[in-house]
C-alpha cells in the first residue's frame, strides 16, 4: 500500500473477496449456515458499511504511515467496542479498564508527540477512524453471534458483504482491480488473507464460546508489541524506535487491563 498509485477501495476489494474464498471453503467443509437475514437484516446491513469504510480508511492510513503506528493507533477500537457494549449489550466498566483507557490513549498521545510538537496528520485521522468504524461493528457482531449464528459461516459473509457494497457504490472499481491481478501480488495477497483467516475465525468462535465483546477486542490488540517489532526488523520503520517501543509497552498494558 506504500505504491501512491495504488487504490485503497481496489485493494478492499480484492482483500475481502480473497478473504470471503478462504473463510467459504473452510465454511463449507464444516456446515456453512445461511445467514438469518430476514431477522437479522438491520445488524447485517450495518456491519457491512463498517467494515467497508473501515477497511479502505485502513488501507488509505498505511499509504503514508507506518505499520507499528498504524497498530498502535488501532487500539483506539478497544474504546469504542467497549463503549457501545456497554451501551447496546448491558456489559460492564470497571475502574482497571478506565486505567486501561487512558493507558491507550497516553500511548496515542506520546506516538504522535514528536520532537516536542503533537504531529498529527489526516492519515493519522484515517487510521483512528477505521478503528471506530472496526469497534462498533465489533459489538454488533458479537450480538448476531451472541444471538445464536454459526462463527464460521459468519466470517465469509461479513467479508462479501462490504466488498459488494463498495463495487455498488464505486463500480468502476472493476477496472482498477486488474492492476493487482499479477502473479507476484496474488501470492502475497493468499498469504497474508490466510494468517487473516486464522485470526477472523479464532476471533468470532472467541464470540461463539461466550467471551464478552469488551473483552474479546482489547486482547486480540495484545499482539501490538510483536507487530511493532516486526516492522522494526522487516519494514525498517527505525524512525523514533524508542517512542514506537514505549507507546507499544503502554498499549498492550492497555488493553490487557481492559481485558
Amino acid at each position: 500500500m506504500k505504491d501512491e498509485g495504488s487504490d485503497p477501495v481496489a485493494f478492499t476489494v480484492v482483500f475481502l473477496f480473497v478473504l470471503g474464498v478462504m473463510t467459504g471453503i473452510f465454511a463449507a467443509f464444516k456446515g456453512f449456515v445461511f445467514p438469518p437475514l430476514s431477522e437479522y437484516w438491520f445488524n447485517f446491513l450495518l456491519s457491512s458499511p463498517l467494515y467497508a469504510i473501515g477497511t479502505v480508511v485502513w488501507f488509505k492510513a498505511l499509504q503514508k504511515i507506518g505499520s507499528a503506528e498504524a497498530t498502535i493507533l488501532s487500539s483506539f477500537g478497544a474504546i469504542a467496542t467497549i463503549g457501545s457494549a456497554m451501551i447496546f449489550l448491558g456489559e460492564q466498566f470497571s475502574l482497571r479498564q478506565g486505567i486501561g483507557v487512558l493507558l491507550i490513549l497516553i500511548s496515542i498521545y506520546l506516538l504522535n508527540k514528536i520532537k516536542g510538537k503533537l504531529r498529527f496528520t489526516l492519515h493519522h485521522f484515517w487510521a483512528l477512524f477505521s478503528s471506530v468504524c472496526y469497534g462498533f461493528a465489533i459489538t454488533n457482531d458479537a450480538y448476531i453471534i451472541g444471538s445464536g449464528y454459526d462463527a464460521v459461516s459468519y466470517v465469509p459473509i461479513i467479508s462479501f458483504f462490504p466488498a459488494l457494497i463498495l463495487l455498488v457504490v464505486r463500480p468502476a472499481v472493476l477496472g482498477r482491480m486488474k492492476t493487482y491481478m499479477t502473479a507476484t501480488f496474488l501470492k502475497n495477497m493468499f498469504l497474508v488473507t490466510f494468517f487473516y483467516s486464522v485470526q477472523a475465525v479464532t476471533y468470532f468462535v472467541a464470540y461463539e464460546s461466550g467471551g464478552n465483546a469488551s473483552q474479546i477486542a482489547p486482547i486480540s490488540k495484545s499482539s501490538i508489541i510483536l507487530t511493532v517489532l516486526l516492522a522494526v526488523f522487516f519494514l525498517k520503520e527505525r524512525e523514533n524506535l524508542i517512542q514506537k517501543i514505549l507507546s507499544a509497552v503502554l498499549v498492550t498494558a492497555g488493553v490487557l487491563l481492559i481485558a
